[in-house]
């Protein structure tokens, strides 16, 4: 029998209790940046495991060789200190970049996809990007990839992992773009190998997948656009042949749009955040839309301008109380661009229905962290966890005064 080792060996530090970070005000503060351990470059995505290890991903620029590798760092003490879990770049190309990560509660293990590519001198890519999943075995204690996947035309589109998930029963399942295809590969508990179980191909220009989730009662989703339309796609089983359209969002007013991240609650509502554009406003309006009827039904519960025409809407968390927080990137009317986390608190109100009066649910939203590290340079939120003890946490990056991106891990402190 092989002894496992314990994913605490990788880290530098032990966890200690919660309630040395707890204080009184609501208020964000980093716990990764340029003074805390932080590295240049972008943090796409960050996770928790059930003892509350802290794992983002993203990439960064090698100094040495010019090489952008995609990088896994570990906190084991609530963000105090870091370090490098993997370090990945495969032989030949010049880019990896983590966008995805997920630990596996039955296993130990712990996964990071994204893409690879070559990064030319002008900053486009030689090709279309090459989808990959990194996976670390706590049985060898050694990473390996584990999924190398390009269903391409010609070298054209994208083939990158954007979201990975792991479900209560083990199966694995990885989202992302594949020649003009929202796709859904899956990896069976127990299985060593990843099949292609759902691939949108009904639209006419390059799709993507962008987030997953579970629900016990609802199945799983898949977000993300195809044709230039907002897209929710649902499977009970997970298997292929299974997935079917649950919504798209395309009306006279709201003429292009994309669902990038999704999240269900313990009192049964979905929530779909991303964006759309307005012919009315003529601007990109961050949004979340939700279905309160397991997704018969959808009704705009946020739609948020800053003022400028860029909004970045990419990844949504819930928490025990069932607070929503949406994150991403907004610009002002100067076109400054600013990281932005939105909270949304749940409430009812009154409504006349025929000739009754109902409660219908409603979210109350509000900004709850617009954030630059320095004040006119860019940031951005990329990834939202809620942490085993009910922290919030928010990844990204931010640039320094300099312009340089820096990875971003902020914690809104109760």
């Amino acid at each position: 029998m092989k002894t496992r080792k314990p994913l605490l060996t990788i880290l530098t530090a032990a966890l200690v209790s919660a309630a040395a970070f707890t204080t009184h005000a609501q208020t964000w503060v980093n716990i990764l940046d340029p003074a805390h351990g932080g590295i240049a470059g972008s943090s796409s995505d960050l996770t928790t495991d059930d003892a509350g290890n802290i794992f983002a991903v993203g990439s960064t620029t090698q100094t040495t060789d010019g090489t952008m590798r995609a990088v896994v760092l570990g906190s084991g003490d609530h963000g105090a200190t870091w370090t490098v879990l993997d370090q990945y770049a495969e032989p030949g190309l010049s880019y990896a970049h983590n966008r995805a990560v997920a630990a596996d509660p039955l296993t130990g293990s712990l996964f990071a996809g994204g893409n690879l590519n070559n990064l030319l001198p002008n900053g486009t890519y030689e090709f279309g990007t090459l989808w990959f999943i990194r996976e670390w075995n706590p049985d060898t204690g050694v990473w390996a990839t584990v999924d190398d996947f390009a269903d391409l035309a010609d070298d054209i589109g994208q083939a990158s992992c954007a979201d990975i998930l792991v479900t209560p029963s083990g199966d694995v399942y990885a989202t992302g773009g594949g020649d003009a295809a929202l796709v859904v590969r899956k990896r069976p508990a127990g299985a060593s190998t990843f099949t292609t179980v759902d691939a949108d191909y009904s639209g006419q220009s390059i799709g993507a997948g962008w987030d997953l989730t579970h629900d016990s009662d609802y199945g799983l989703f898949a977000v993300g656009d195809v044709n230039g339309s907002w897209t929710v796609r649902r499977s009970f089983s997970g298997d292929a042949g299974t997935w079917t359209t649950l919504n798209t969002f395309k009306t006279s007013e709201w003429t292009k749009s994309s669902a990038t991240a999704i999240a269900t609650t313990p009192s049964g509502a979905i929530h779909v955040a991303g964006w759309a554009y307005s012919s009315k406003t003529r601007k990109y309006h961050w949004m979340v839309r939700s279905s309160y009827d397991a997704g018969a039904t959808w009704t705009i519960s946020d739609s948020y301008s800053y003022g400028g025409s860029t909004v970045n809407v990419s990844a949504i968390a819930v928490d025990a109380t069932g607070k929503l927080f949406v994150g991403g990137q907004v610009s002002d009317s100067a076109g400054k661009l600013s990281w932005l986390v939105r909270k949304g608190v749940p409430g009812t109100k009154l409504v006349k229905q025929g000739r009754k009066w109902v409660n219908v649910p409603t979210l109350t939203w509000s900004n709850s962290d617009l954030y630059q590290m320095v004040s006119g340079q860019p940031a951005r939120v990329n990834g939202l966890t809620v942490a085993p003890n009910g922290t919030v946490l928010a990844s990204g990056r931010a640039a320094n005064a300099a312009g340089v991106n820096q990875w971003i891990v902020r914690k809104l402190a109760q």
